[in-house]
């Protein structure tokens, strides 16, 4: 573990600290690089992700960012770690990576990543994106697919193509071939080509000459290729019959191609147009992924704002109903259905800031008889359509260490999945029982959970052979009990299942 200290100036990270973690030194001196421009205290180094869970089992850190590809243990894996956490589980979590595929970042989101930053990147883009993991977050939940017209305005622009070759005869044939298609950049050493790739508007794609003085084709791709800031920019070297095994070696340094001299228009211009859609297609897809970022994060903003804005009508009626006397069944039956409306907005409230680390609460005595007699009744009525018996063996002088919002919440769910669950005119029973310190909760129910879902089963969005499930059920059992300080497992054989809660015991 490697640490790099500066001399702190007026800037919104003076005295934080931050944990790199990557297995690539050129990325790490990037990024250590950049972190004290911006200002943090201190700057600290993990290898892999097992090496930052022993640095952060020591150590509090202010942000993380972190590669996603690592040995031993990747950033995906290190983000559920640090969301597992109590220390650092809101702590603000960037994911940098070379992955461009829609499914990573969904994985990511949806185990509480802050920001997604793809490479190749800027220190500018880096700043900006340690900005929004403090002050706007990405939050958990659905995304959808949006457009960027900047984006793809800036994918038509004409391209620029850097070429790089001491002989100025050489320069002339290829830049002619060219220039009807692309904007043409040239040089004649590679220390020069080095010069221009550094500054920022970078080349789309280099054609780079093997044999060079000074500084060859091969140093200069190797050059490149370190450099973080350049080393997606595609390379395709220019060689002579008798430089095979040069180009082998710089195919292993990673160019893309290679162009035999003496150089045949129609090739050039195949290869060349071949790997710059290439480049516009890595860009579409950053692009993309920048775009499903900023929906999550204003989706998730747009729905919360729904849910309150529709919690008040709901409520001022449940109010006027709960209000009027009558013996009108209709008015009886919109009496319940306003007030399930009410909790299921309270109930989806709660899932949203659990998921977020928002909630916030007092852990206190939970009388366990209570907290489920609340649950039953507002259920009954579900249970009676289907002919279904609960049977309760709950100790009245059992309680656990928890919340009463979280208990509604979980239990709800709970009771909720055995409904749906157990076939008619069967019944579920619920028990409670003393474990030593623990006191443990058992609901069940006949029927067995689908074989395939059984491993994933509080998974998110996992929902099997219902035809109105949102698969949020049993994720949300999970959530509330955890943060009441307990845990819930699930077992099943081929009749019943058994859902159970183990909770601290409160004498």
């Amino acid at each position: 573990m490697d640490e790099f200290k500066r001399v702190n100036y007026d800037s919104p990270y003076k005295g934080m600290s931050v944990l790199i973690v990557d297995d690539f030194e050129a990325i790490t001196r990037t990024l250590c690089s950049a972190c004290e421009q911006m200002g943090f205290k201190n700057v600290y180094q993990a290898r892999d992700g097992l090496e930052a869970v022993q640095f952060l089992s020591r150590m509090s850190v202010d942000v993380i960012i972190s590669d996603w590809k690592m040995p031993k243990m990747d950033g995906l894996a290190l983000l559920k770690k640090v969301r597992e956490s109590k220390q650092h589980a809101n702590v603000p979590f960037i994911m940098l990576t070379g992955n461009l595929y829609q499914s990573d970042v969904v994985q990511a989101i949806e185990a509480g990543v802050s920001e997604y930053l793809v490479k190749p990147f800027s220190k500018a883009t880096l700043s900006e994106r340690v900005h929004k993991a403090f002050v706007s977050p990405i939050k958990v939940g659905g995304v959808s697919r949006s457009e960027n017209k900047s984006e793809q305005a800036d994918n038509e622009r004409q391209r620029t193509i850097l070429v790089v070759d001491d002989e100025p005869s050489n320069l002339q044939v290829l830049g002619e071939v060219l220039k009807p298609n692309y904007k043409i950049k040239v040089c004649r050493s590679g220390k020069q080509a080095l010069e221009i790739c550094a500054k920022s508007n970078k080349p789309d794609l280099i054609l780079l000459d093997i044999m060079m003085p000074e500084m060859d084709g091969l140093e200069v791709c190797s050059a490149l290729k370190g450099d973080p800031e350049t080393e997606f920019i595609p390379i395709i070297f220019v060689s002579a019959l008798s430089q095979t095994d040069d180009v082998v070696k710089g195919l292993k340094l990673g160019a893309v191609d290679y162009i035999q001299k003496p150089v045949i228009p129609e090739i050039v211009l195949a290869r060349v147009d071949t790997h710059i859609k290439a480049v516009i297609q890595r860009e579409k897809l950053s692009a993309q992924i920048d775009s499903l970022i900023d929906a999550s994060r204003h989706q998730d903003e747009a729905l919360q704002t729904f849910c309150h804005d529709l919690r008040n009508p709901l409520t001022a009626l449940h109010a006027t109903l709960t209000g009027m006397i009558s013996d009108n069944p209709d008015i009886e039956l919109l009496k319940q259905s306003s007030e399930m409306l009410v909790q299921l907005i309270d109930n989806h409230s709660v899932l949203m800031e659990l998921e977020h680390g928002e909630f916030s609460s007092t852990l206190g005595p939970v009388i366990v008889e209570h907290a489920l007699n609340q649950v039953i009744a507002s259920f009954q009525a579900k249970a009676e359509a289907k002919q279904l018996e609960i049977k309760q063996d709950i100790d009245p002088a059992h309680l656990y260490l928890g919340d009463e919002v979280l208990s509604y919440t979980m239990f709800s769910n709970l009771l909720v999945n055995a409904i749906e669950a157990a076939p008619d005119q069967s019944s579920i029973n619920i028990s409670s029982s003393r474990e030593e310190d623990l006191l443990v909760i058992k609901v069940v129910n006949q029927g067995a959970v689908p074989q395939a879902i059984r491993q994933h089963f509080f998974d998110k969005f996992i929902s099997s052979g219902k035809d109105s499930g949102r698969g949020v059920g049993a994720y949300s059992v999970r959530l509330c009990a955890k943060a009441q300080d307990g845990d819930v497992s699930m077992e099943c054989d081929e009749n019943s299942t058994i859902l159970t809660l183990t909770m601290k015991a409160v004498d």
